[in-house]
């Protein structure tokens, strides 16, 4: 109240008092403005990012890598603002969107430069690398991880460049370039501070790049042995100061017992690599055996399944290149067309401003000539009045009447030029009208013959277009014969699903086998779409039918195939799903979930481990759960093209709707759910396309 009053009503010590107050208030305020993100908001963040890393929400993983970017800025955390930048990069390259990873590593590139962010241009320009490398550019991913690599040593001498190393390691074995795969892990092994994983790359690259060497170039054997155990040996010491094995353990291993002519042992341990790899291993060790006949029967299948993966994937390459020319070229020519079309309006629009031009000036010039012609009839009728006058004063009234007969007959006479005139003018007008009307006939001609030209063309276009279609149609033929079409009809029993891709091949997919009174079953989703998540589709089914006719638990299947399908996995591709394996007598349920949606148990969500997707990383051990009973419970799986199948205002289906709608249908027969549930799906689009692909499997255990 006192800041109210005149300052001559208050006391100086008071005034001191107050501001100096006022003054206290304010800085306590900047305080708490300025105090810096804590180190536990930033933590959680991290932990965030690294559980979306791996799941298939785009939108929750770039949010929270948003977020944890503007924190560790304001904390002035450079190191871990730039990790944050480099895994929304590198999660764009592991989901099928490569070019987009690639801009965005470069924006990192370019904003660390701008701001003289050393680690960053550092991190930067290893990211850029391993995307090329993933690629296929390996010119220019060897060039980044160099730069990267005398970058660091040049501003970070103390810090481990060994991650640059090891990548061009992997470069030059994958180039059979052996030699100098070893000096690159070599040289990745005399960084400073290397960590224990960096180390145990290193030696696997080493070890790979000395049985390599071996395999294709003969040398002495007692010199190669003992090379290669004293290799194997630091491989060994580095696995135990990690505390795991990396992915190229169990490749190692068949070669340790090859070297050992343990080949027995080696041929089992082929069986838990990749079917190609299997079988170039395989006949190896038949060769060294001297069986030459299962060598030769192993090399043929070898080849033969080299081949067809090769046939596969270039027409695949072909099929989308040819598509992508063709239209192109379509476009190209609308484009071309329309251009056409515009000018020759504009042409026209010109024309006619002329015309109206031409127009305006011989109505200008009639009016001229007009106004000059009776100036004339002006001058000549006061001459004639004034010699009238002067020649005869007394004929005044005859003069008059004379002077009134000429006006009229003058009058007459203009009358008669203005009518001329305007013939003339009429014409003239008919005549141009007619030549402009003659020239663009022609011209309407000619852009006819174009016209039938661009449609023969795309006549053409719509043939390969038609041919094509057929393909991917035999392709979607083909994958709907590997999902089950028949179900069976058992009084224990009640199963039914379905699978609808978005496109013409999906990457979703359901199977069951029922073995005795045990009922094994999966559903999954495979990451992408079209043709490469229908191949991806075919082998998870392939290695669930194998490992579910061996009767193994639902989390030794998915250790199995995660294992399998992670091997030489390039592309990063990854399915996540649901196994099951249900006692049809007692109604006990053992599941593992790997990264799906949690299915629903009479409308309620059952709770799941949160395992990661199949195919990421090998060597990941998933947990699996049971329930003690189902019976006369009805099983509902499904993938995410249900619950977030968008209609033309870009609603999605939702969690909520799915689950009160089964609750309603806790009666009905696994048939009638799944139609339900595709009837609700088509309707709530109301006529947009289908954003994903959708599959369903109801399962419900009657008991005995």
């Amino acid at each position: 109240m006192l800041l109210h009053l005149p300052l001559n009503y208050v006391d100086h010590q008071v005034m001191a008092k107050l501001i100096l107050l006022i003054l206290f208030l304010i800085s306590g305020t900047l305080r708490t403005w300025a105090q810096p993100v804590g180190a536990d908001d930033i933590g959680h963040l991290q932990k965030q990012m690294y559980q979306l890393y791996n799941k298939n929400d785009e939108g929750a993983f770039i949010d929270v890598t948003n977020r944890l970017k503007e924190a560790t800025q304001k904390a002035g955390d450079e190191r871990t603002f730039y990790k944050a930048w480099a895994n929304q990069a590198l999660y764009f390259a592991n989901h099928q969107q490569r070019n987009r990873g690639q801009l965005t590593a470069k924006d990192m590139q370019q904003y660390a430069l701008n701001h003289d962010h050393k680690f960053g241009i550092y991190t930067g320009t290893h990211v850029m690398g391993t995307i090329q490398t993933m690629m296929g550019d390996y010119q220019e991913g060897i060039q980044n991880f160099r730069k990267a690599i005398s970058y660091l040593h040049e501003n970070f001498p103390n810090e481990s460049a060994a991650a640059s190393w090891i990548e061009l390691a992997k470069i030059s074995l994958t180039n059979r370039k052996c030699q100098q795969a070893c000096i690159d892990a070599e040289r990745a092994l005399k960084e400073p501070n290397i960590s224990a994983m960096h180390r145990l790359n290193a030696w696997s690259v080493i070890c790979l790049s000395k049985v390599d060497t071996a395999y294709y170039h003969v040398k002495d054997a007692a010199e190669y042995q003992k090379e290669f155990d004293y290799v194997w040996g630091e491989r060994e010491k580095a696995k135990q100061a990690y505390g795991h094995d990396d992915a190229h353990g169990r490749t190692l291993a068949v070669w340790r017992k090859i070297n050992d002519h343990q080949y027995d042992e080696a041929l089992v341990l082929c069986k838990k690599l990749s079917p190609l790899f299997s079988l170039d291993m395989r006949h190896l060790i038949y060769k060294r055996m001297g069986d030459y006949r299962n060598a030769y029967i192993d090399q043929l299948r070898y080849w033969k399944m080299r081949d067809s993966v090769n046939n596969v994937r270039n027409n695949h390459l072909l099929m989308e290149m040819t598509a992508a020319m063709d239209l192109g070229r379509v476009e190209l020519e609308a484009k071309e067309l329309k251009l056409h079309n515009q000018q020759m309006q504009l042409d026209m629009a010109a024309d006619e401003i002329e015309r109206k031009q031409l127009e305006e000036e011989a109505l200008m010039l009639a009016l001229k000539n007009r106004d000059a012609e009776l100036a004339n009839a002006t001058m000549q009728l006061e001459n004639d009045s004034l010699e009238a006058h002067n020649k005869n004063l007394q004929l005044s009234e005859y003069q008059s009447k004379m002077h009134a007969q000429e006006q009229k007959e003058h009058a007459h006479h203009i009358l008669m030029v203005a009518i001329g005139t305007i013939a003339s003018l009429v014409i003239v007008f008919l005549c141009f009208y007619l030549y402009r009307r003659q020239l663009s006939a022609r011209r309407l001609q000619q852009a006819y013959h174009k016209l039938e030209d661009a449609y023969g063309k795309l006549e053409e276009t719509t043939t390969v277009k038609e041919r094509i279609e057929s393909e991917l149609r035999i392709a979607r033929d083909i994958q709907m014969s590997m999902i089950p079409q028949t179900f069976p009809e058992r009084s224990d029993l009640d199963l039914y699903g379905l699978m609808s891709p978005a496109k013409e091949v999906g990457g979703d997919l359901y199977d069951f086998e029922i073995i005795d009174n045990q009922l094994y079953f999966c559903l999954g989703d495979v990451s992408g779409k079209g043709v490469p998540a229908s191949l991806f589709m075919t082998q998870a089914i392939r290695l669930f039918r194998a490992m579910a006719k061996e009767r193994r638990k639902p989390n030794d299947i998915a250790n199995r195939m995660n294992n399998e399908l992670s091997e030489n996995n390039d592309n990063g591709m990854f399915v996540t799903m649901f196994i099951g394996e249900a006692d049809l007598t007692t109604g006990h349920l053992y599941y593992c979930n790997a990264g799906h949606n949690p299915p629903l148990l009479d409308g309620e969500l059952i709770n799941v481990e949160s395992n990661a997707p199949i195919g990421l990383w090998p060597e990941i051990d998933f947990e699996g759960e049971e329930l003690d009973c189902i019976t006369g419970k009805l099983l509902f799986i499904y993938t995410d093209g249900l619950n977030e199948a968008e209609n033309l205002a870009q609603e999605q289906y939702g969690d909520d709707r799915l689950q009160q709608k089964l609750q309603q249908m806790k009666s009905d027969t696994a048939k009638q759910v799944v139609d339900a549930f595709s009837q609700s799906v088509e309707s709530h689009r109301n006529g947009a396309a289908p954003n994903d692909d959708l599959t369903m499997l109801a399962i419900r255990c009657l008991g005995s």
